[in-house]
């Protein structure tokens, strides 16, 4: 690579000079002493919003810098004393205050002073939606996948392993602001075993700034997981049990223990899901004689899904200015399936054939990830980051195919036994650099730069036995390495114009290296480009109840490496899934508008995506007979988006979140270059009702409806779905008590059709993965729960870009 293409690079950072606006104070005991390593919190009036932090000194004094004007409190606590909070003071800048003296009195338990606050399920802010996924009863016992589905606007394809958000595809999925390197299919599959027991929040960000990378048209998903702040050792623990069509369990534990300069936390969880699957594919063609064929095939599938998943870190405060963290993590995920794929051809009506495919089948992914993060505060307004990451994916996927051959009247005709095997190790390392400074009141600089580098290897074997031996077939057999260097750097400006309207302007550059390689055909992709990704932001405030927001941004979508690499899955003997090395990056431009008023959500979206990928996409050959499913470039997709965020409180005892989502599809895709549009309305709807009905016991519905959608030139069916739990509280030393049922009305299956008379396609597939499930949760919190620090704002700060599917 040109070295001279790293001139972009920053090379060094000016750190300017800000005038300490400060606020002090002392902590004492009751015997007037001061209390040394007590935690004291800098909060906003309105709604206790964490500002600030820090920990009294050996004599029990503190100080927060460089703070802006406003109305404050400040809260003090340490283990074995009691909470104490100041009256609400007015902070003027460029001042310094010294605030009250706060005694703290020995012996007082938490229960004595806590005032206990529950958040709703959703809020939706400016450039993100959460979702506070510890209070929702139905969440309880699920995994983060199902807790996605049920997420206003987001839509898995299980399928496809493709999540989607707002009516886009391309989501990027973080775990605690940090991107997930691995491909999409394990991101699924990660998130399918990850309990919702150990997950705090999700984030829905739509509108990514500057310093989120650039990959994925959708935006983030963040996940952000529990990680308790309590003085000295504290934990959860929970335990799931359900029944539905198969077993499902879902265990975990998670602990946090933090001392003076150490905080150590981590979990771990364990999932078994033994859910029945089934799924529906048919397909009508004309073959060269002129006759009528439809192919159906129905595949009874029973999977068994075991997971663990292992997750530990380490922060070390090094001096008032410096933390160090430390954190690695690893699952194994092993999928096996027993599945009967019965395929019936009729020609003109009259059966023809008969074909029945059981396949044995075991998907194992293995990772191992480790991160390293320095954070140096050179002052409270200017800081700088630094992360270096290393992450280590495999994944072995051997099955075995049986399939016995019948005519039309169903008389045997022969057997043929087919093996397969595919190996997938994938290595990431990652390095990044963000520095901060609020240069004034009114402005402040963010800046950064990024590295990443991958290998990727797809090794696929199949093999035919032909009565003494397996012989190896030679067009659906190969090996695929891809080598991809991704260099970025960044820079933007927040600028506050008047008292009620701000700008943030932001720039991203990315520059994309990638080559794949393959045995058969040698090189296959050769790509070296560089984009620039602008970005604005303008804010306004009406005034405390009303403000509006206008947004644009460009983003882009690389073909992920599983969709590039070559592969096969066979569905019957006709029917295969592929990979597409023809796949280009898509881009796209987005602007957004968003009104709030109190907690009324209005937000449109309007975005042109070129050579938009879509993954599971028909591709019949005339020629051999045979249907593939592989991902494609669409010449341009058009969405319009409206969504409405709608809270009503019906009584003190029962909350409605209502969010409603039309969609507006329009996809120009050139079919064996043949031109063709396709046009769909869609309208999803989700309602969440929670009903308080005495102090321990409480109750939530929620239900789902997603209108027909388009996807690629696939168009499916409405969905709805509901799900209702129950949940009573045995007290704060017995812990808690949930019970669930899932999908209801067993009605949540996707179904898929795909109408081309022009280019002989015509194409029916139905998609069974959801099953009514009865879930009981019992989940309780150890250790020392005397007192307790402030509650921790999982705000994703520090943002990492997903690639590797």
């Amino acid at each position: 690579m040109d070295k001279r293409k790293l001139t972009f690079i920053p090379l060094f950072l000016i750190a300017l000079f800000v005038k300490a606006q400060e606020i002090n104070g002392r902590i004492i005991d009751g015997n007037g002493d001061g209390l040394a390593f007590a935690n004291v919190l800098l909060q906003t009036a309105t709604d206790s919003t964490l500002v600030k932090g820090a920990i009294t000194n050996d004599s029990g004094a503190f100080e927060f810098e460089g703070v802006t004007s406003g109305n404050y409190i400040v809260t003090a606590s340490m283990v074995g004393f009691s909470t104490k909070s100041t009256e609400v003071f007015t902070f003027q800048e460029n001042t310094a205050f010294t605030i009250s003296t706060l005694t703290l009195n020995e012996g007082v338990e938490l229960d004595e002073v806590v005032v206990q606050t529950t958040k709703p399920i959703f809020v939706q802010k400016i450039d993100r939606m959460v979702i506070n996924v510890e209070n929702s009863i139905v969440s309880a016992g699920s995994s983060a996948l199902e807790v996605l589905e049920r997420s206003p606007g987001v839509i898995v394809d299980r399928q496809n392993s493709a999540i989607s958000l707002a009516g886009k595809n391309g989501v990027v999925v973080m775990i605690d602001g940090k991107i997930s390197y691995m491909p999409q299919e394990s991101i699924v599959q990660l998130l399918e075993g990850m309990s919702s027991d150990n997950i705090e929040s999700i984030e829905l960000i739509t509108t990514p700034p500057a310093n989120f990378d650039a990959e994925g048209n959708a935006g983030f998903i963040n996940i952000v997981l529990k990680k308790r702040t309590d003085l000295g050792l504290n934990g959860t623990y929970s335990i799931s049990g359900g029944v539905g069509n198969g077993e499902t369990t879902s265990d975990n534990i998670s602990f946090n223990y933090r001392k003076n300069k150490i905080n150590l936390f981590g979990n771990y969880s364990f999932l078994i899901d033994t859910q029945g699957q089934q799924f529906d594919f048919s397909r009508i063609f004309t073959n060269e004689q002129g006759d009528i064929v439809n192919l159906a095939t129905v595949s009874d599938r029973n999977p068994r899904q075991r997971n663990h998943n292992i997750r530990l870190g380490l922060d070390y405060q090094a001096s008032d200015k410096t933390v160090l963290g430390v954190l690695v993590g690893a699952y194994d995920n092993k999928w096996t399936m027993d599945a009967v794929n019965d395929s019936r051809e009729t020609e003109n009506g009259i059966p023809f054939s008969f074909v029945q495919l059981i396949n044995t089948e075991r998907n194992q992914w293995q990772h191992f990830n480790s991160n390293i993060n320095l954070k140096h505060n050179f002052t409270d307004n200017e800081f700088i980051s630094v992360d270096l990451d290393y992450l280590h994916y495999y994944d072995e996927n051997p099955t075995d195919y049986t399939n016995s051959f019948f005519d039309g009247d169903n008389n045997f005709l022969r057997e043929e036994l087919t093996l397969s095997d595919k190996t997938t190790p994938i290595n990431i390392a990652v390095g990044k650099a963000d520095y901060s400074n609020q240069l004034n009141e009114d402005l402040k600089l963010e800046t950064g730069v990024k590295a990443v580098i991958s290998d990727f290897e797809n090794d696929v074997s199949v093999a035919t036995f032909d009565g003494q031996s397996f012989i190896e077939d030679p067009t659906l057999t190969n090996k695929s390495i891809l080598n991809e260097q991704i260099l970025a750097a960044y820079t933007s400006i927040d600028y506050k114009l008047t008292e009620k309207t701000s700008m943030k302007l932001g720039l991203r550059y990315e520059h994309t290296d990638s080559e794949l390689d393959t045995e058969t055909e040698g090189r296959v992709v050769d790509r070296n480009f560089g984009n620039l990704f602008p970005s604005v932001f303008i804010s306004h405030m009406v005034n405390d109840t009303l403000s509006f927001n206008l947004s644009y941004s460009k983003r882009i979508t690389r073909p992920t490496f599983n969709n590039l690499a070559p592969f096969v899955i066979f569905i019957d003997p006709t029917t295969f899934l592929s990979g597409n090395s023809a796949l280009q990056p898509a881009t796209s431009n987005s602007v957004k508008f968003d009104a709030t008023y109190k907690s009324l959500l209005l937000s449109f979206q309007y975005s042109v995506e070129d050579e938009s990928i879509s993954g599971f996409q028909e591709r019949f050959d005339e020629a051999t007979g045979r249907l593939f499913f592989e991902a494609a470039n669409n010449d341009q997709t058009k969405l319009f988006t409206v969504t409405l965020g709608l809270p009503i409180t019906i009584t003190n005892w029962w909350k409605m979140q209502n969010n409603f989502i039309y969609v507006n599809t329009q996809v120009s895709a050139l079919l064996q270059d043949v031109p063709f549009s396709f046009e769909q309305n869609t309208f999803r709807a989700n309602t969440s009702n929670s009903f308080t009905i005495t102090k321990t016991f409480s109750s939530e519905i929620n239900m789902n409806y997603f209108g027909a959608s388009l996807f690629g030139i696939r168009k499916f069916d409405p969905v709805f779905g509901m799900n209702i739990g129950f949940q009573k509280k045995l007290g704060d030393k017995w812990g808690t008590l949930r019970f669930a049922v899932n999908d209801v009305w067993d009605s949540f299956e996707f179904t898929g059709r795909t109408q081309i008379p022009e280019q002989n396609l015509n194409t029916k597939n139905t998609f069974d993965f959801s099953n009514r499930t009865f879930l009981l949760t019992y989940s309780r919190s150890f250790g020392n729960d005397k007192l307790r620090s402030a509650r921790q704002r999982g705000t994703g700060s520090e943002d990492e870009r997903r690639r590797v599917n």
